[in-house]
């Protein structure tokens, strides 16, 4: 038998007496040195888990050889974030019995005087920080460690022009605790150490975006006199797309912002990133990301591919205008390996240009679609035939190695 024991943030006073008891049922006892501490008197066996967890894991394996109960500490509590799931998976066929804690987590939203029943839990200790949402609906709570410090976790959010409220919390529970909170640019510059940190985001007033589905129709859309990507189009390059939740999407010659907001409603955890270079397209980027409520749209000024030096990598890219730099765009385009992109074009040319590129660049998946859709639209007793232009659409992914 296998007994995982929380020990809370580590020091004997948030320790309940049942912990004592399960320690001292124990023949052989797992756990860091600061752990182990915490239970001088006890009469087993006694091993120190390092970083390396296989030692670990091959001393609990002699000890159930030899018949004896196996207690393992972890800190905080055991079902979050904790050595449980490796016990799990390499000890299938024994019993485990799982004591709780007072986690970190708890601490840190207890500090903040919050409930953390809806709140959004994710770890980037040992993980990239791409995993993190670019929108909040709800608060989100961020264990960080290793080189993935709270100023890390700001900087990352500063780079998407995300300035939101941040509470970081040091060492909770012990008598040299740090809480503070702050602004995400001002935490950038604290030059203090924090050691496996908790973080909580706080969403302000961003909300996510209703699932409604694909297909804006076209007069919803403030236009002037910049061409628009017809609803029958944006459907079909959405779905090339394969645009995901947490997606970060570049939408190059933006137009109206007609695809630009589509999108976002698709990767309404994620960010959007139109790049415009005409001044009134732009205006009315801003105006329907007003009016569609937008919050994960952001606008670029300038002519593509300079405004790409200001991107971070992307998982989409959508080309809808290139005007004569179609080569430079795909050459330079701030795409993640194994992303997506997806180009419209209206002539045989631009799709030429377009297949050459993406096959000397390496690109896999690569399709072309062409279509021309027509519209019946009602006159009088009669439904007269509407064709709309023919458009080509390229797909492609980009190599992964």
């Amino acid at each position: 038998m296998i007994k995982v024991i929380g020990i809370g943030p580590g020091s004997r006073e948030w320790l309940p007496p049942a912990i004592d008891e399960v320690v001292a049922s124990c023949e052989v006892l797992l756990g860091g040195k600061r752990a182990l501490e915490l239970f001088p008197n006890f009469q087993g066996e006694s091993h120190i888990l390092s970083g390396k967890l296989s030692e670990g894991i091959q001393q609990i394996r002699v000890s159930l050889a030899e018949k004896k109960q196996v207690g393992v500490l972890v800190s905080g509590d055991p079902g979050f974030y904790s050595f449980l799931p490796m016990l799990k998976r390499e000890f299938p066929e024994t019993e485990i019995i799982v004591y709780p804690g007072i986690s970190s987590m708890q601490f840190a939203f207890a500090r903040a005087g919050l409930p953390w029943q809806e709140a959004e839990f994710v770890s980037v200790h040992g993980r990239p920080l791409e995993r993190l949402p670019l929108t909040l609906e709800r608060p989100l709570a961020i264990l960080t460690g290793g080189e993935n410090t709270p100023q890390k976790v700001a900087a990352y959010y500063k780079q998407h022009r995300i300035d939101l409220e941040i509470s970081v919390g040091n060492r909770l529970g012990y008598p040299d605790e740090k809480w503070i909170t702050t602004r995400v640019n001002n935490l950038i510059q604290d030059t203090a150490e924090y050691n496996n940190a908790i973080v909580i985001l706080y969403p302000g007033e961003v909300q996510l975006l209703a699932d409604t589905g694909m297909g804006i129709s076209d007069e919803e859309f403030i236009r002037g006199k910049v061409p628009l990507t017809k609803a029958e189009i944006r459907v079909q390059v959405l779905a090339k797309a394969k645009i995901r939740e947490t997606d970060k999407v570049l939408d190059v010659g933006a137009g109206t912002g007609s695809l630009s907001i589509e999108a976002a409603r698709l990767a309404k955890r994620g960010l959007v990133f139109a790049v415009e270079e005409d001044p009134e397209a732009q205006e009315l980027i801003l105006l329907n990301r007003a009016k569609f409520g937008i919050p994960n749209l952001q606008l670029f000024r300038g002519t593509a591919p300079e405004p790409f030096n200001e991107l971070p990598l992307v998982d989409v890219c959508l080309i809808g205008g290139s005007n004569g730099h179609l080569k430079e765009i795909i050459e330079r385009l701030p795409l993640r390996k194994g992303g997506r992109m997806v180009m419209t074009a209206i002539t045989l040319e631009t799709v030429g240009s377009g297949l050459e590129l993406l096959q000397q660049l390496a690109y896999k998946e690569i399709d072309v679609i062409s279509i021309q859709a027509v519209r019946w639209k009602g006159i009088k007793n009669f439904h007269m035939a509407q064709a709309l232009n023919p458009v080509f659409i390229l797909s492609a992914t980009k190599a992964s190695q």
